[in-house]
C-alpha cells in the first residue's frame, strides 16, 4: 500500500453527525500517531475550511493567541462559507486551555464549528471539575479494523441491538455473507503489521520493528513524563516488558511488584498511566451472579497487538482489542454502556470475553488458534451468565470456517467477527 494513502475513518460517520453532537464542538482523542492530524485535515478539505488548522505546537498560532485572542476570526469570515470548521490541534499541552476554549466556544458558537484534536490529556481532564460541561462531546479515534482498511465501513454494528433475538439474527445475517478475499488479506496484514496507519502502510518488517520500538520509547520516556509526576521511568519501562509474558491470565500485581521492588499501589498507578497514554487497556472479571467467580484481577492487553508474543497471545490480544474499541465506538455512538470483561471462576472454568452492554451481558466470545471444537465453557455459559440470552463466538485462526450450533452459538473464523466489529 502507498504510505501516503488515507485510509477514511469509521468516526467520521458519526462525530460530525448534528443530530448526535447539535452545536457543540467535537473533542477528538485518541493515540500518538493514530491519524488524528489527517483526519482533521481531511474534513477542513471536505468542509472547504483548509486554511483554518492551527496547531498548538507551533509557535506562530500560539504567539498569534497571544496577540489577538481572536487571531482566527478574520480568517474564518474571509472564507465567505457558511459556519466554518475550525481545527484546534493539541490545544490541550497548552496551560488553561479550557478557558481558552470556553471563551471562543461561547463567543463564536452561533458563526463557527470546532475540531479539538489530542491525546492523553483531552480524555482524561474530564476526571476533574470540567468548565466545558455542555460544550462538547467526546469521541475516540482508535487505531485501524479490517472495514477501514478494505474501504466498507458499516456503522450498522449488530451489538447495537437492544433486543438479544434481533442481535443474534442481525449477527446471522452478517456473518453468512461471503468474505473476500480482501478481508483476509487485511486481517493478515493487520496481524503482521499492527494497527497503527504508519506501519500498516509501509508493510516491512524491518521498519515496523523499528517503529514500535521508538513509539513505545517515546510514549514512556516523553509523554509519561509530560502527563505525570513519575520519575522512574526505567522501572515503568520494565514493567511494560513484563507484561507480554502475562497477557493471556489475570495480573497479580503484588508478583510484578516484587519484580520491580516498588509498592502494589505505584505499579497500580503505573498502570492507570499507561492506559491513559493508550499504550495498554484492562479487562476486568464479570462476577454478577457468577458462583465461585474471580472478582479482583485484571486482565491487560496491549492497544497494539504487535507488543503481544506470537501465536495464541497476539491472536487473544488483537482480538481484545477489536472488543475494545468497538465498546467505546458503540458508547461514543450512544447506543448505551458498553463494557468488555472475561469471566474465570476459582476451580478455572473461563470465558475469555464477555460485552456487557448496560450492565447485561450480550455476548460472549472464545478465542482458539486452530481447535474448531466448541469450547464447553462456552455451550454452558447460561450457568454462569443466568437469566440473559447471548450470543456465543468462538473464534479460530482458521479460514473459511463457519458452523452454527444451537443457543446461538458459533465458531467462526477470526476475520469473519473482526471484519463486522466497528
Amino acid at each position: 500500500m502507498e504510505s501516503d494513502k488515507y485510509i477514511q475513518r469509521i468516526v467520521e460517520n458519526y462525530a460530525f453527525d448534528e443530530d448526535l453532537i447539535g452545536r457543540h464542538m467535537v473533542f477528538l482523542a485518541g493515540p500518538r500517531q493514530v491519524g488524528k492530524t489527517m483526519l482533521a485535515r481531511q474534513w477542513l478539505d471536505k468542509s472547504n475550511s483548509k486554511p483554518l488548522y492551527f496547531n498548538w505546537d507551533d509557535i506562530k498560532t500560539r504567539q498569534a493567541y497571544l496577540a489577538d485572542s481572536r487571531f482566527f476570526e478574520s480568517c474564518a469570515r474571509t472564507l465567505g462559507i457558511q459556519e466554518p470548521w475550525i481545527v484546534f490541534d493539541e490545544i490541550h499541552k497548552r496551560g488553561h486551555w479550557r478557558d481558552i476554549l470556553k471563551g471562543v466556544y461561547d463567543l463564536f458558537k452561533d458563526d463557527f464549528r470546532f475540531l479539538i484534536t489530542g491525546s492523553a490529556r483531552l480524555d482524561m481532564f474530564r476526571r476533574s471539575g470540567d468548565s466545558l460541561v455542555g460544550r462538547y462531546n467526546l469521541f475516540h479515534l482508535m487505531p485501524l479494523n479490517i472495514s477501514e482498511v478494505i474501504g466498507k465501513i458499516d456503522q450498522n454494528c449488530f451489538l447495537k441491538e437492544k433486543d438479544p433475538e434481533k442481535l443474534a439474527e442481525n449477527f446471522r445475517k452478517k456473518i453468512t455473507d461471503p468474505t473476500g478475499q480482501d478481508v483476509i488479506d487485511a486481517y493478515k496484514c493487520l496481524k503482521q503489521y499492527g494497527p497503527f496507519p504508519e506501519p500498516f502502510l509501509k508493510q516491512n518488517h524491518r521498519f515496523s520493528r523499528k517503529w514500535h520500538q521508538d513509539y513505545q520509547t517515546l510514549i514512556i520516556r516523553q509523554d509519561l513524563r509530560d502527563i505525570s509526576r513519575v520519575l522512574e521511568l526505567d522501572k515503568v519501562e520494565n514493567l511494560f516488558f513484563l507484561l507480554p509474558s502475562r497477557i493471556m491470565s489475570p495480573l497479580s500485581m503484588a508478583n510484578i511488584a516484587r519484580e520491580l521492588e516498588v509498592a502494589h499501589t505505584t505499579v497500580k498507578s503505573w498502570l492507570e498511566q499507561l492506559k491513559r497514554l493508550y499504550l495498554i487497556f484492562p479487562v476486568t472479571t464479570w462476577s454478577k451472579n457468577v458462583v465461585r467467580g474471580l472478582k479482583k484481577e485484571k486482565k491487560w492487553y496491549f492497544l497494539d497487538w504487535n507488543y503481544a508474543p506470537k501465536g495464541a497471545a497476539c491472536l487473544e490480544n488483537m482480538t481484545a482489542t477489536y472488543l475494545y474499541r468497538a465498546c467505546l465506538a458503540l458508547e461514543d455512538m450512544g447506543y448505551g454502556c458498553y463494557s468488555l470483561h472475561y469471566l474465570r471462576t476459582l476451580d478455572k472454568k473461563e470465558i475469555d470475553f464477555i460485552i456487557v452492554r448496560n450492565n447485561n451481558p450480550v455476548m460472549a466470545v472464545e478465542v482458539k488458534s486452530g481447535d474448531t471444537s466448541l469450547s464447553r465453557q462456552l455451550v454452558n455459559r447460561r450457568k454462569w451468565l443466568p437469566g440473559h440470552s447471548t450470543l456465543g463466538i468462538q473464534v479460530v485462526d482458521k479460514r473459511h470456517e463457519l458452523k452454527k450450533y444451537p443457543d446461538n452459538t458459533w465458531v467462526i473464523s477470526i476475520e469473519k467477527l473482526l471484519a463486522l466489529l466497528v
